[in-house]
Order: C-alpha cells, then structure tokens, then sequence
C-alpha cells in the first residue's frame, strides 16, 4: 500500500530541489568568487567629501558638539566579462593627510574673508576693567 503524499508537500520537495540546483549553478557551493571584471583605472580621489555621525536626525542634536568622521569619496572604472565599462564609487574614511588638507583649506578661507578672530582682537574690543571703589583708598 502506499502513502500518499498532499500536493503542496511535493510541490515543496520539487521546489526546493530546483532551489539547491539553482544555488549550485550560480556559485554558491564553489570555492571561487564570482568574476568582477578587470580593472581599468584604480580608485582615485573624486575631490568631494561628506562626514558621517552617529546623530539621530533630531533638530536639537545639530547644535550639540558630536564626533564627526570625514569622508572621501573614490571611483574606479572596472571591465565587465561583456567589455562594458562600469564606473564603481565608494566612501571610505579620510587619510591624516586628507583631513589636514581639508583644515588648512578651511583656514584659508577663513583667513581670506577675515573670519578668523584672533586672541588679541578679541581683547581689543572688549570694554577697559572698570575700577572699583574697594581698591583705591580715599
């Protein structure tokens, strides 16, 4: 005699065969990456950068002091197996380098538009100590 099985659990069985079959066709199983191209042109600077924080979105954070890490954004050309050009972008943290040329850019736009207060201006337009009654004997 024999058992019979409900239509969906052999559905299933089938479908899950065709699953296994199809994750073996599309690598999964082997021991090698998938093929990604040859590389054209190596990651360059594009110029732009961009910070990332761990700041929630919340309008009161934005006048907090917080950590911020500086982005640098990078591109490379990569040859696909078809020989189309792909364009590939990432965002990877600043060099030492980078973040100290991103400062001295800063500066010197600061400088340039006279935004930069020094110590001594400072003082300059601050109102002279008034002197107090307690301290000169009359």
């Amino acid at each position: 005699m024999r058992i019979w099985e409900p239509f969906a659990l052999v559905k299933e069985k089938k479908m899950a065969h065709v699953m296994n079959f199809l994750s073996k066709v599309n690598g999964k199983y082997e021991n090698r990456s998938p093929y990604q191209g040859v590389v054209k042109r190596d990651w360059v600077p594009t110029g732009r950068i961009d910070f990332a924080t761990h700041l929630n979105g919340d309008a009161d954070d934005a006048d907090q002091p917080n950590e911020f890490k500086l982005l640098v954004e990078e591109r490379r050309i990569v040859e696909s197996i078809a020989g189309n050009e792909n364009l590939e972008i990432q965002w990877r943290l600043a060099t030492l380098k980078e973040a100290k040329a991103v400062v001295t850019q800063y500066h010197k736009y600061l400088s340039e538009h006279s935004l930069i207060k020094t110590v001594f201006e400072e003082t300059l337009s601050l109102p002279p100590p008034k002197k107090s009654q307690a301290n000169h004997p009359a």
